[in-house]
This record gives C-alpha cells, structure tokens and sequence, in this order.
C-alpha cells in the first residue's frame, strides 16, 4: 500500500511533468483530501487534479479507471472524471519519493459545486442523473466478471477486518437491548439476503453516490466523481444507499417524504424499477444500514472511527426498524 506523504510543492512539480503536456505551465497548486491526497492544478492549459492514492487496492484503482474510461465513450448529461495517459500509455502511474512508492493519477478538472442536502432541486437533479448513470453503467462487465470489491450486502466481506458481522455487537460495547436487536435484525436479513442476490438485477454501481461527490451547476448535475467503491451489486442497494443519504437529516426527527419524492421522480424519469425491486425494498434498505454498520466498524479498528459515532449509527439503526415497519407501505407509494 502506498503511504501518503506531505509532499513539498517541488514534489508535485515534478510528478506533474510525467505528463509531458503540462510542461512548466504551472501556476498554483491546492492541497485538498483524505483518504486520498489530492491537488488542483492550474496550469495556462486548464485546471487539473492530480490524485495520490492512499491505501486503495491497486487493482481497484485500475478497475476504476477502466470503468471512467468505458463512461468516456457514452453519451452523458453530466461529465465524469478522465484518467489522463502518460506518453506510454498508462493512466495509473507508480513513482517512487521519499522511499515511498506513490500511485498518481491525473483528471481534468470538473466544474461545479456540491449538492445540497436541504434542496429539492438538488435532490431530484441528482436522483435523475443516478439514473442515466444506472443505465450507462448496466453496459459496463455485465456478469460482473471485473469487480474487485465485494458486494456491500456481503456482510462477511464487506470489510477485511470484520470476518463474522456477530461479533459487531461485541467490538462496539452494545448494552443488552441493542445488543439482542442488533442481533435480531442481523438473523433476519441474513435470512434473506441470498434470495435478493439470486434474484434483483445486479450491475455496476457507483456505490458513492453522496453529495460531495455530485456537482452542480444551476440545478443541474453537472459532474459525478468518485468512483472508487463501484463494483458488482444490486441496483437497488445504489438506489437505497442515495435515497438514504438525501431523504433523511437525520429521519427519526422528522421524515422528508417530499425528498424521497423528488429523488424518486427524477431518477423515474431515467429508469424504472422492476416489481421484484420495490417488493425488495425494505429488507434491502435494513440490509444497508447493516453493512453501513459492520464497515464503519471495520473503519474503526483501523482508526478511521470513533467509536461514539458508530454507537450513535447504531442507535440511528435500530430506530429506522421501527420506523420502517409502520410506513413501509406509505414509502412505496413515494418511490
């Protein structure tokens, strides 16, 4: 894995100059990220970002610019980030700083601004272009045969660190009731997990689809970055995941059902969800939650975490289960 270091502008200067292009055009730098490390650059040719990877597998990076490269070539409303090739060809470049081996990418840089939670023009904008994206991705490896991660409803791999979702009660300090809930939840969509993945339609998913990594310019989705947890999955778990993400702020105050309105009906507009789909609807969005839980879990025996704020997600769960179970029908009618 690489390690990412704090490079001196000099540093990132050189890096730059693998892509011939650029030449000494440089004429600021802007240091942003965490995971990854990333710098805009503005250059008298255009503005860039060039990315240093931090600790994602190198083979998910190259499926990740296999799939940008494959969106290059389809016709889009909304622009996604361009790995840019070095003379020899390669978008994922491996130099060594400072005894430390970097992989480095370069993208043009995609104007916009970050979708706003509290917006319903932002919400129906992005749930229509999670649409269109769902349909162009649908073409990308369609058995799936080139995805490197797991499935997120896969709750025994969905984090490396986390081999029995079980014992997720144990590693949190869960009290006795949210300790047996927990449990419950974990049984009874575990139960019904292998009859979602035999039977929903499973593709590509962006698998990120949260607002910082949607831009906007005038109501109008004008980038999706980000595409370094897509994989193989169900499309409905995407679905879930965003709906989640811009419907609820947080939901057990108070439910936004004009949000999952909005959202719903642009992404309708692309794409329709089949039957099996909405029937699946509530034990895949339990399912969600789950594997939200158990990775944040594994993110915080890697020190990514702290441990109050999965404790809180958690509680947040176990109060959407009996939320769901009292306006499971009036959601379908939004969706």
């Amino acid at each position: 894995m690489s390690k990412i270091l704090h490079l001196s502008e000099q540093d990132v200067i050189e890096l730059l100059k693998l892509w011939l292009f650029l030449g000494v055009a440089i004429q600021s730098l802007n240091r942003q990220g965490t995971s990854n490390t990333t710098y805009i650059v503005n250059t008298s040719t255009g503005k860039f970002i060039l990315k240093i990877y931090g600790s994602t597998l190198t083979t998910q990076i190259q499926y990740e610019h296999l799939l940008l490269t494959y969106l290059q070539h389809l016709d889009l409303s909304f622009a996604v980030p361009a790995p840019i090739p070095v003379p020899s060809g390669e978008t994922l470049v491996l130099v060594k700083i400072k005894d430390t081996l970097l992989r480095v990418a370069l993208f043009s840089l995609i104007s916009g601004q970050p979708a706003e939670r509290k917006n319903l023009a932002h919400t129906y904008a992005a749930g229509k272009s999670l649409g269109e994206l769902h349909r162009a991705l649908a073409g990308f490896a369609p058995q799936g045969q080139l995805a490197q991660l797991p499935c997120w409803g896969d709750l025994y791999h969905i984090h490396s660190l986390i081999t029995d979702p079980f014992e997720v009660p144990k590693l949190l300090g869960l009290n006795l009731d949210q300790h047996v809930r927990f449990v419950k939840t974990l049984t009874e969509v575990l139960e019904v997990q292998p009859w979602l993945y035999t039977t929903l339609p499973l593709q590509t998913i962006h698998a990120d689809y949260l607002c910082m990594n949607i831009l906007l310019e005038n109501n109008k989705v004008a980038g999706v970055l980000d595409f370094e947890f897509a994989t193989n999955d169900l499309r409905l778990m995407d679905y879930i995941a965003a709906l989640d993400h811009f419907a609820l702020f947080p939901w057990h105050k108070e439910f936004y059902w004009e949000f999952v309105q909005a959202f719903s009906t642009g992404y309708n507009e692309q794409l329709t969800l089949v039957e099996s789909e909405r029937d699946a609807m509530t034990i895949t969005w339990r399912l969600q939650r789950l594997s939200s839980i158990v990775y944040w879990t594994g993110w915080l025996l890697e020190g990514k975490a702290t441990h109050q704020s999965i404790v809180d997600g958690v509680t947040e769960m176990l109060l959407f289960e009996d939320w769901l179970k009292n306006n499971a029908t009036t959601l379908l009618k939004y969706v």
